[in-house]
């Protein structure tokens, strides 16, 4: 397999943010604790990375396996397009499990079993997500479980690796966790329902039943725009309730710029064409507040050595 199909069934540029979210337990745990085990922090990441390759490769394989179009197995599938063998796919799929179950094991000795269950239900969903007699891409629930799953599953997962042994670490932690992830879940829900928007007619031909099918394209616009407008509006929420840095209402001014790129799609839902623009949105709005989170850490433990 050469470098460019591995690259198109790894999906790897997907997983640029998986270090976002490192990111984010890291300066969280900081700023509230003033403590953090970044060697578990980064074994976790690249755990999670590897796991990621390999679900995004499970995923295409069993989009393809599964198709019943034969326009999307020879125009639209990366395998298809390709021509692979299905047997190289799924010998370089297995081989990506092996970096992740390794550095599991050792993060589950030397953790606990909290990890165990939070890597079981990650790579659980991931799995679920194509495979299965209702994989969940086909079903209503999947844009917001993947959301879920991505940016609140990851993130709690970071948080207690990093505390882990600290005794820092409880369900008023991990509440914690998940609503400074709030924005960043409505942010990626935004991305999938545009997925969605944008696989209309193959999801049709394939026989899925998708929230977008489900509720029609035009509600699903609608949708996408209450989402948007929730993943802003909760950031001067966080803030007032000190659960992030006051800093972080600076995000807010990027709202325009933001706006203008979601513009194109909402006119027409291309996924060549305007669905990239809905992910580098979402992208700069992740990216925008986690490091302003960070800045917010910043200068709280420089006010704390003054």
């Amino acid at each position: 397999m050469d470098r460019k199909l591995f690259s198109e069934l790894s999906e790897i540029k997907t997983t640029t943010l998986d270090i976002a979210w490192l990111i984010l337990a890291i300066v969280f745990a900081y700023l509230n604790y003033g403590t953090y085990n970044l060697v578990y922090g980064i074994l976790g990441f690249i755990a999670v990375f590897f796991i990621h390759l390999f679900i995004n490769f499970h995923n295409n394989y069993m989009d393809y396996r599964n198709s019943t179009s034969e326009e999307y197995r020879s125009k639209i599938s990366t395998i298809g397009i390709n021509r692979e063998s299905l047997a190289i796919v799924k010998k370089w799929m297995y081989g990506l499990a092996i970096f992740p179950l390794l550095i599991g094991a050792f993060l589950i000795y030397k953790t606990g079993w909290i990890t165990l269950i939070l890597g079981i239900v990650g790579i659980g969903v991931g799995l679920l997500y194509s495979a299965g007699p209702k994989p969940l891409n086909s079903t209503m629930f999947g844009e917001a479980v993947v959301a879920i799953a991505i940016t609140q599953l990851i993130p709690v997962t970071y948080s207690y690796l990093g505390l882990a042994g600290t005794g820092k670490f409880d369900s008023s932690t991990a509440i914690s966790v998940i609503l400074v992830s709030l924005p960043n879940t409505f942010a990626f829900f935004c991305a999938e329902l545009s997925n969605g928007t944008s696989d209309l007619e193959a999801d049709i031909k394939n026989g899925r039943h998708t929230l977008v099918i489900k509720i029609g394209k035009t509600n699903a616009l609608s949708l996408f725009k209450a989402s948007w407008a929730l993943a802003f509006l909760l950031i001067p929420i966080l803030a007032i309730l000190k659960v992030v840095p006051y800093i972080t209402l600076l995000l807010v001014l990027l709202y325009p710029n933001i706006w203008d790129d979601l513009r194109p799609y909402l006119k027409e839902q291309i996924k060549t064409k305007t669905y990239p623009l809905v992910i580098k949105a979402v992208t700069k709005l992740v990216v925008g507040y986690i490091l302003l989170i960070a800045v917010g850490a910043i200068i709280k433990l420089i006010m704390s050595i003054l």
